[in-house]
């Protein structure tokens, strides 16, 4: 091989060195560079996993305030009819009672009417 200008100690050579910088980068580049893509990837996936959780509890809040609202609402209706019941009672209680105080007058108002009438006769 020497004839065709091939040095085989020169190629051993270079293949121990290639293998030497392979095991070399291998131990302090590749691992390493792997062991920081493993991290942030579990990090990614950690992140993902706490947005998937937060988008979670947001929409629970939603439906809960949803719900808390639905039921101020109809509680506001209850109190609302109610009020206007009492009121409306309270309106007839005092019409009522109006009425039967203008007849008391009226018939007051009658016999004394009469009374006078009876006087002047």
């Amino acid at each position: 091989m020497e004839k065709l200008g091939i040095d085989i100690k020169l190629i051993v050579v270079q293949i121990i060195n290639f293998a030497l910088l392979l095991f070399i980068l291998k131990k302090v580049l590749y691992k390493p560079v792997l062991a920081i893509i493993k991290k942030r990837k579990e990090e990614v996936e950690q992140i993902e996993k706490t947005k998937s959780e937060v988008e979670k509890m947001k929409t629970k809040t939603i439906e809960d305030e949803k719900k808390i609202l639905a039921e101020a609402q109809r509680e506001r209706e209850e109190i609302l009819l109610t009020v206007r019941k009492e009121a409306e009672a309270e309106k007839r209680k005092i019409i009522d009672k109006a009425n039967m105080e203008s007849k008391e007058i009226l018939q007051g108002t009658r016999k004394q009417i009469e009374r006078d009438n009876n006087r002047k006769k």
